[in-house]
């Protein structure tokens, strides 16, 4: 009987041993694609590189200094980066999907050594490291290193062995999904008292989401969640700009509903709602809107959300839509509540965004442009006329021209008056090839500047560009 105990005993620890081992497995496969990184791009380095202070917490800080390198390389290759003052966005070099189907791969590639390992061939890509600073809170260690990656031989190494493509010989490249931006909903700035008082321009006083609350200390909740969000779209391959980085910078600027003066010699004074200076400064695809409430059920917490995309150029026109309560839950923060109210919803989500965004990649994006002329310009836009194609033609038919040959369509709509000609329904490419041939975005303004550049350099006609909104731009003669 003694005999027979024991060797249950040895059969059950070993059973033990061996789920121990795959939930371990488990817990690597989580740790490579899904676990939370905690990485801040500090910019551009020599030769290709990139650096990023990356802080993890570790039993042993000798340990932190290796897992922020290994981290530093699966946030170029899972993450990408995000747009910020200082940089432009560089999207994830691996997309999710590709990650997931050659798992196997990407374990080996991104291990940590061990004693008996060396680790995977990550390292060949760490460039140097700063000092590390760590930071003892119990039994455990922050550790916080800069770190340099060797971001473009990472890229190739990716490309050679077929898990990335190259940019170069995709058309649009780099630039084949959208980039979005969280943020809280009407709804939900109001029940938080996220408002400020706002004129329109017909003199009534309204009330607008107030977005400048980071700052506060009944907003972490939001932020949490927000940053939650643009993690999940990370991951999905898209771009994200952090709706809290734009408001900062926002900070800096002056206020801008204010009475335009001589800079565009015309009356009255633009005025813009929070939400459109929003959309226009931050040179989004997709404004992705944001409600959510956190509900208790006893001892327990879980989270019900409702959010819908939106095309910022197209009169916020609706894309995407979805809504749905997560599992309650015991211990869970706010951001793992809100990580398993949406993960469901976001493959369906996510392809929508997608279709929407390869259909403007195809038709062009849709855009107002209005040409105005000041009371003391020199130029009528229906009696001043200039040789075109050897003709005689007026200021107003050539710029028609201009956008008929530079639009997807060429097929701009317009409304004229002598003051004013407005361009409906100009449908302008997302990207073109720029001057050393290479793909770049072209945004609102970029694409009226060549305008500008066209009827400066051809017919002397000088004019200045204004942002009315991100779908709306005039150019002033």
């Amino acid at each position: 009987m003694k005999v027979f105990i024991k060797s249950l005993t040895q059969i059950l620890v070993l059973l033990l041993l061996t789920n121990t081992a795959f939930a371990q497995k488990n817990n690597e496969k989580r740790s490579v694609l899904d676990q939370q990184y905690e990485v801040q791009y500090i910019g551009v380095g020599q030769d290709g590189t990139k650096v990023f202070t990356v802080t993890t917490t570790v039993k042993d800080a000798k340990e932190g200094v290796e897992m922020a390198k290994r981290d530093a390389v699966a946030a170029c290759l899972f993450r990408g980066i995000t747009a910020s003052e200082q940089t432009v966005a560089t999207p994830a070099i691996v997309s999710y999907a590709v990650a997931e189907e050659n798992i196997n791969f990407f374990e080996g590639f991104l291990a940590l050594p061990t004693k008996k390992t060396p680790g995977g061939a990550y390292h060949r890509f760490i460039n140097k490291t700063g000092q590390p600073r760590s930071v003892k809170e119990g039994r455990s260690y922050n550790v916080s290193v800069d770190v340099q990656v060797l971001y473009d031989d990472l890229l190739k190494y990716m490309q050679d062995k077929g898990y990335a493509q190259d940019v170069k010989n995709t058309g649009a490249g780099k630039y084949a999904k959208p980039i979005l931006m969280v943020v809280p909903s009407d709804v939900y700035c109001n029940e938080m008292g996220y408002v400020q008082k706002w004129t329109d321009e017909n003199g009534i006083q309204r009330s607008v989401s107030d977005y400048d609350v980071f700052d506060r200390e009944d907003s972490r909740d939001l932020r949490l969640v927000i940053s939650s969000l643009n993690e999940i779209f990370n991951k999905k391959g898209f771009e994200v700009q952090s709706l809290e980085f734009l408001m900062r910078s926002l900070k800096q600027e002056e206020q801008e509903n204010q009475f335009i003066g001589n800079d565009y010699g015309l009356d009255g004074d633009i005025v813009e709602s929070p939400i459109d200076r929003i959309k226009r400064t931050a040179n989004v695809d997709f404004i992705v809107d944001l409600d959510f409430e956190i509900y208790e059920v006893g001892t327990q917490r879980y989270v019900s959300f409702n959010m819908k995309a939106v095309d910022v150029s197209s009169n916020a026109r609706e894309i995407a839509h979805a809504h749905g309560d997560g599992k309650p839950s015991n211990s869970a923060s706010i951001n793992t509540l809100l990580e398993e109210a949406v993960l469901n919803h976001m493959d369906s989500f996510c392809k929508k965004l997608q279709n929407e965004y390869d259909r403007m990649s195809k038709n062009g994006r849709q855009i107002t442009v209005k040409v105005k002329r000041t009371d003391n310009s020199d130029y009528d836009l229906l009696r001043t006329t200039f040789v075109f194609e050897g003709k005689q033609t007026p200021l107003g038919d050539i710029i028609y021209y201009w956008l008929q040959d530079n639009t997807v369509d060429n097929n701009p709509t317009r409304s004229i008056t002598p003051n004013v000609i407005t361009f409906n329904q100009v449908m302008i490419p997302i990207t073109k090839v720029g001057r050393r041939g290479q793909m770049q975005r072209v945004d609102t303004q970029e694409y009226l500047m060549d305008l500008q550049a066209y009827l400066r350099d051809t017919y002397n006609v000088d004019g200045t560009i204004y942002m009315r909104g991100p779908s709306e731009v005039w150019i002033v003669l």
